[in-house]
């Protein structure tokens, strides 16, 4: 009753176009086909779309390592995604966050049920930006796909030690310099012994991917920690880099 009330005075907005939206509606008709979604054939490791369906990864991810094991990605970081994930993050459109969990869940849920993570965890900000902006956008996400796919949300055991300049800025060295120790676990919580005996596979979630640096930060953070596997989900990936 109180949703449909806030609903009410407070109607969602398409997070393509920002018309007003019928109660049942995530995003406008117009607007569905406007988001470009990650067709096959995927990169095998990063999950962005690869062109020759001979080749098993997209050249960046040919050319380097990573610490997870497999990648999912539901949209294409272009410009409609690009208005879209800046209005959920900078302009406090937090309801955009819904269309993205259901789409990652239509698009990916088959391979996460594939890859049986243990515990979804949302790529953290630090404590001063959450403050700023109200929320995690990464688990407002992670929370909703969590509950759809009856898996354990596990939102404090990554932490970000320090605040970093945006990534957006910065160069692929420049990233993985920024980002040098931002994450760790909170191994006080969760000793290395409990994730060890409880703890195998990690679906690690954020909003997007560009280089990977963050995820492969995040991810170095918790096999450190005792974490054997990590598979990572994007809501939006770039074309690489």
């Amino acid at each position: 009753m109180i949703n449909e009330i806030l609903r009410a005075v407070y109607p969602r907005k398409c997070p393509g176009c920002s018309d007003v939206l019928a109660p049942d509606m995530l995003v406008c008709d117009r607007c569905r086909d406007r988001f470009r979604i990650v067709t096959p054939p995927f990169c095998m490791k990063c999950g962005r779309h690869i062109a020759d369906e001979e080749t098993e990864f997209c050249d960046e991810c040919a050319s380097k390592e990573h610490g997870y094991s497999v990648g999912f990605a539901a949209f294409v970081y272009d410009g409609m995604m690009k208005k879209a994930m800046s209005d959920l993050k900078f302009n406090s459109v937090s309801e955009n966050a819904d269309y993205f969990a259901e789409m990652s869940i239509k698009l990916c849920g088959e391979r996460i049920k594939l890859f049986n993570p243990d515990v979804i965890i949302p790529v953290p900000i630090h404590p001063s930006k959450l403050a700023l902006r109200g929320y995690n956008q990464a688990q407002l996400i992670s929370d909703i796909i969590a509950e759809r796919l009856g898996i354990r949300a596990l939102n404090d055991l990554l932490i970000r030690n320090r605040r970093t300049r945006a990534q957006k800025r910065l160069g692929a060295r420049a990233r993985a310099e920024n980002l040098k120790r931002a994450f760790s676990c909170d191994t006080q919580k969760y000793p290395e012994d409990y994730l060890r005996d409880n703890i195998n596979r990690v679906l690690l979630v954020d909003d997007i991917y560009t280089t990977g640096t963050t995820m492969e930060c995040c991810t170095e953070a918790l096999v450190s920690a005792g974490i054997r596997d990590v598979a990572v989900l994007s809501v939006a990936i770039g074309y690489g880099f």
